[in-house]
C-alpha cells in the first residue's frame, strides 16, 4: 500500500517485513438491490443487527421487500365479515408466498371452519412468518368462559391450533379464544415468546409446547381455565425470563424447577398449594402477586410468606391478602427477610379497615428495605370508611420507627381521606424525607366509556388539613392532581383485578 499507511507483518524469510493491506468491504460496496437481497434471506432479529455494520446498512432493513411485511387479516362481525372473507384471502392469494415478518388473523365465531384456519396456517408457514397472531373474537374475552376455551370442556365445533405450525423462523406465539393441542417431541428452535388468552389446551399439551421451545424466554397464560397443574419441572426452561399467569382458575400449582434466568413473575389468582417461588425464585427481581379477589380466608399456602427470601427482588407489588398471609406468618414466628434490596413497593388494598392498615405496618417494621426509592398504594374504591365497619377486632399496629430514609416517591390512588388513609398519609411525611407525595381521589369510568373522570375532586378541607401535618422534611411537594407521563407511574401499572 503506498505511503506506508498499512500494517506491517513479519515476512517468512526473516526479519524483514511487509505492509499488510487493510480488508476491503466488499459487502458494503454491493448494489442496494443485492443487500436487500440478502437481508431479505435473514431473519428479523438479524436483519435489523445489521444496522450495526456501517451507515450504508443503518435502517436498511425497513426496505428489504417490497411488499408489506406483515399480513393482517381482519373479518368484521355480521355480514360484512363474509365479504371481507372472500376479499382478503383473495388478496392473501394475489401477494403469494412471500416472506412475511407477521401474520394476524382475527375474526368472529362461525366466520370460519377449520379449514379456513387452516389454509391461513398453511400459507403463514410457506411464509416463514416470525410473528403469528391468532384472535377469535365474540364469546372469548376476558373472563368469559365460553367461545374461545374458556369454559371446563371444548366447545363443540371449536377451531383447533396444532402446534407446531410448521414455520421454521417462528419467534412469536400468539392465540386466543380456540383450541390448541401439541404433537409429542417436537422442537420449534425459534420460538421466544408465547402469550395463551382464553385457550383450551390440556397439562400436558402446555408441557409439549413449552417442552418443545429450548429458547422460550416469555410465557404469558391468561384465562386458560382448563389447566389445572402447569409443570415444567421435568421439562425445564432454561432461558425463561417471564411468567405471567391470570385467572387459569381451575389451577392449584405452578411448578418450575429449573428457570435460573427467570427474572419477571406475576401471578393473578386464587393462591396455589405449591408454587414456582419455592424452587426457582432465586433470580427473581420483578415479582406481581394478586388474590384477584376477596378475602374468603387463607388457605395453605407458602407463596405469599416465601417472597421474604427473595434477596434479588427490586419491584414488588402485592395485594392486601398476601400481605395478611406475611403477616399471620410472621406473627407466629420471628422470620428473617432477605429483601434489602427492593427499590419500589406497591400494595392492591381491598380493604382499608384497621386490619389492613395493620398488615401494611407489620410489613414494613418486619423487612428491611435500605434502599426503597418508590412506595405505590392503591385503594380501594368503596366510598364508606372501612375504619367504621370493622369485622375482625383488630388492635391497632404502631407504625414503624424508621427504614424508609431512601424513599423519595409515594403515591396513593384512590385516595379519599378516610381514617386510616389518613394515618398512612401521617407516618409516610413523619418518617421519610419525601420529595413527592402523590394524592389521588378516585375515578370512573366515563358514561360513554370514552375516559376515566375524576369522581369526587378532594374537598379543600381535607387539602388544607393534609398540608398542615408534620413532616420530616420540609422540601415534600404534595400533589392532589395526576401528572401527566408515565414516570409516576409503578412497574406493575397492569393490575388484573378491578378495585
Amino acid at each position: 500500500m503506498e505511503g506506508g499507511g498499512g500494517k506491517r507483518r513479519r515476512s517468512e524469510g526473516g526479519g524483514h517485513e511487509a505492509p499488510e493491506e487493510e480488508e476491503e468491504d466488499r459487502i458494503s460496496d454491493l448494489p442496494d438491490a443485492l443487500r436487500l437481497q440478502i437481508l431479505s434471506l435473514l431473519p428479523l432479529k438479524s436483519a435489523i443487527r445489521t444496522g450495526a455494520l456501517s451507515s450504508r446498512w443503518r435502517g436498511l432493513w425497513e426496505q428489504r421487500w417490497p411488499e408489506p411485511s406483515s399480513v393482517r387479516v381482519r373479518l368484521p362481525p355480521g355480514a360484512a365479515g363474509a365479504a371481507a372473507r372472500v376479499e382478503q384471502f383473495g388478496l392473501i392469494d394475489r401477494r403469494g408466498r412471500r416472506r412475511v415478518d407477521c401474520f394476524s388473523l382475527a375474526f368472529h365465531g362461525g366466520q370460519l371452519a377449520q379449514p379456513d384456519l387452516r389454509r391461513c396456517l398453511d400459507y403463514a408457514a410457506a411464509c416463514e412468518v416470525e410473528d403469528l397472531q391468532l384472535r377469535l373474537d365474540g364469546g372469548s374475552g376476558r373472563g368469559s368462559r365460553g367461545g374461545g376455551g374458556g369454559g371446563a370442556t371444548r366447545g363443540r365445533g371449536m377451531l383447533t391450533v396444532h402446534f407446531p405450525v410448521g414455520s421454521r423462523l417462528l419467534a412469536r406465539l400468539s392465540v386466543r379464544g380456540l383450541n390448541l393441542t401439541a404433537a409429542a417431541n417436537a422442537m420449534v428452535a425459534t420460538l421466544e415468546v408465547i402469550h395463551l388468552h382464553s385457550v383450551f389446551l390440556t397439562d400436558a399439551a402446555l408441557r409439549r409446547v413449552v417442552g418443545a421451545c429450548p429458547r422460550l424466554r416469555e410465557l404469558d397464560l391468561r384465562y386458560c381455565r382448563r389447566l389445572r397443574r402447569i409443570d415444567f419441572s421435568a421439562v425445564g426452561v432454561p432461558n425463561l425470563r417471564s411468567f405471567t399467569v391470570v385467572d387459569c382458575s381451575r389451577t392449584t400449582e405452578v411448578r418450575v424447577l429449573v428457570a435460573p434466568r427467570l427474572r419477571s413473575f406475576r401471578f393473578s389468582g386464587a393462591f396455589l398449594s405449591s408454587n414456582i417461588l419455592s424452587g426457582a425464585g432465586g433470580s427473581l427481581e420483578h415479582l406481581y402477586i394478586c388474590s384477584g379477589g376477596p378475602e374468603t380466608g387463607l388457605p395453605p399456602t407458602n407463596l405469599p410468606t416465601s417472597v421474604l427470601n427473595l434477596s434479588n427482588l427490586s419491584v414488588l407489588t402485592l395485594c392486601s391478602i398476601a400481605l395478611q398471609y406475611i403477616s399471620a406468618s410472621t406473627a407466629k414466628a420471628v422470620t428473617e427477610s432477605k429483601l434489602h434490596s427492593l427499590r419500589e413497593l406497591h400494595f392492591l388494598m381491598f380493604g382499608m379497615a384497621n386490619s389492613n392498615l395493620a398488615d401494611i405496618y407489620s410489613f414494613l417494621k418486619t423487612c428491611s428495605f435500605p434502599q426503597l426509592e418508590r412506595f405505590f398504594v392503591q385503594l380501594p374504591t368503596n366510598i364508606r370508611d372501612s375504619f367504621t365497619e370493622n369485622f375482625l377486632e383488630v388492635a391497632e399496629e404502631d407504625p414503624p420507627k424508621g427504614g424508609l430514609e431512601n424513599l423519595w416517591l409515594a403515591k396513593m390512588t384512590n385516595f379519599k381521606g378516610h381514617r386510616n388513609e389518613m394515618q398512612l398519609v401521617e407516618f409516610l411525611l413523619r418518617k421519610s424525607s419525601l420529595k413527592k407525595l402523590l394524592l389521588i381521589a378516585p375515578t370512573e369510568d366515563h358514561p360513554q366509556g370514552l375516559r376515566k373522570i375524576q369522581s369526587d375532586v378532594l374537598p379543600n378541607l381535607l387539602k388544607t388539613e393534609i398540608m398542615h401535618l408534620e413532616r420530616a422534611s420540609a422540601n415534600t411537594q404534595i400533589i392532589f392532581s395526576e401528572p401527566d407521563g408515565p414516570h409516576i407511574q409503578p412497574l406493575h401499572s397492569e393490575v388484573f383485578v378491578r378495585f
